[in-house]
């Protein structure tokens, strides 16, 4: 989260100085912002994700082509930020001791509930460039108005941790662990966009499976973004 605060403060900022009159660089391109929600497309083993309380944020630097009157090609550079929510049970990164080392975390384990849970997730950070083309119907001068896109999206993993809330004896216990969790270090996957000039609703799907190995039971998820965008800062 303090990705999120640390750009869109900066932002603000320039436009509150824009707004009283203050010179400032006329860079070319818009802050966009996908706001969604998270759906694996399989759970592995005991593991049961919760849509609502897992979300998506994408913070993007973003610039547009124009190619003619209906059609522009927007590209960008950005940070997505990922959340599942695991319900009762919870992911646990396994040591890999076959090098002499405990400190790298290659594999990852279904840990059953032990505890009453108040928050169970699994957070990412993946520095993304997504692109697409965009068609405008009606057609403006800048290329903007009513449109809808089509393109992809491919991203490096940053880093990952869980993060639990539980009770013990009355008292709640909050645990943050970093580790790789097996997940995979690259993803890439297509989008989908529709809307009208600032606002519009999009689709990602990403082609590649959340973690790099499959768990016991063959499972290994693919994941779909569904959401609601905002671009022009």
């Amino acid at each position: 989260m303090k990705y999120i605060f640390a750009v869109v403060f900066a932002f603000f900022i320039m436009s509150a100085s824009a707004q009283d009159g203050v010179n400032r660089p006329d860079i070319p391109g818009d802050l966009m912002v996908d706001i969604g929600f998270n759906v694996w497309s399989s759970m592995p083993g005991a593991l049961d994700a919760k849509t609502w309380s897992s979300k998506s944020v994408g913070i993007y630097y973003t610039n547009r082509k124009i190619l003619s009157s209906k059609l522009s090609f927007n590209y960008g550079v950005g940070l997505g930020l990922e959340k599942m929510s695991l319900g009762d049970s919870t992911l646990a990164s396994q040591y890999n001791f076959t090098n002499g080392s405990n400190d790298s975390l290659a594999a990852v384990a279904i840990i059953p509930n032990s505890e009453n849970f108040e928050k169970n997730k699994l957070a990412s950070t993946y520095l993304d460039i997504p692109f697409e083309l965009r068609f405008h119907p009606l057609g403006t001068e800048e290329g903007e108005g009513l449109f809808i896109g089509a393109g992809g999206i491919v991203g490096l993993r940053l880093n990952a941790h869980t993060k639990w809330n539980y009770d013990n004896n009355g008292e709640t216990v909050r645990e943050k662990i970093s580790g790789k969790y097996n997940l995979n270090s690259f993803r890439y996957g297509y989008q989908i966009r529709a809307g009208f000039k600032g606002v519009h609703v999009f689709y990602k799907r990403y082609l590649s499976n959340v973690f790099k190995d499959s768990f016991q039971d063959g499972s290994n998820p693919v994941m779909t973004t569904v959401g609601i965008n905002v671009t022009g800062f």
